[in-house]
């Protein structure tokens, strides 16, 4: 991308600061530094956080940013308007489905770690009670 990118455009006409703006995102600042710097792959879940904060629509961004992907004059043509809003709505859902993929993984890792700790607590016990029949014995 050349000169300044869609997104630090953006921030700049609304008067937002770089943490204001990644704040209203949920990103770090460094993560919305690298969006405006382009050293961030665009289709990446921030650029929907920039969009959900800017209100800007996802089909504008990435127009702006792939310019050769999204000329105006194909924009306008409703077919291409049409296959580009369903590989929109595509990439949406697949994130959507990874999203919860994590959202799953990460309940399944909570759920080891409180069963790890479990068990550890019963190794512990077990120990005691071995270390005490043990003096008991002596």
């Amino acid at each position: 991308m050349n000169g300044q990118t869609i997104f630090k455009k953006t921030r700049k006409e609304r008067h937002q600061t770089q943490l204001d703006l990644a704040l209203q995102m949920g990103v770090t600042r460094g993560a919305l530094v690298n969006l405006e710097d382009g050293t961030t792959h665009v289709l990446t879940e921030s650029v929907l956080k920039f969009c959900d904060a800017t209100g800007m629509q996802l089909l504008d961004v990435i127009a702006a940013c792939y310019p050769e992907y999204c000329p105006a004059e194909l924009r306008e043509d409703a077919n291409y308007k049409e296959r580009l809003h369903q590989t929109v709505n595509d990439y949406e859902k697949r994130l959507q489905d990874k999203n919860a993929e994590i959202a799953r993984l990460q309940e399944l890792i909570k759920a080891l770690r409180q069963a790890n700790r479990l068990q550890e607590q019963m190794i512990g016990m077990m120990e005691r009670q071995a270390a005490g029949k043990t003096t008991e014995n002596d």
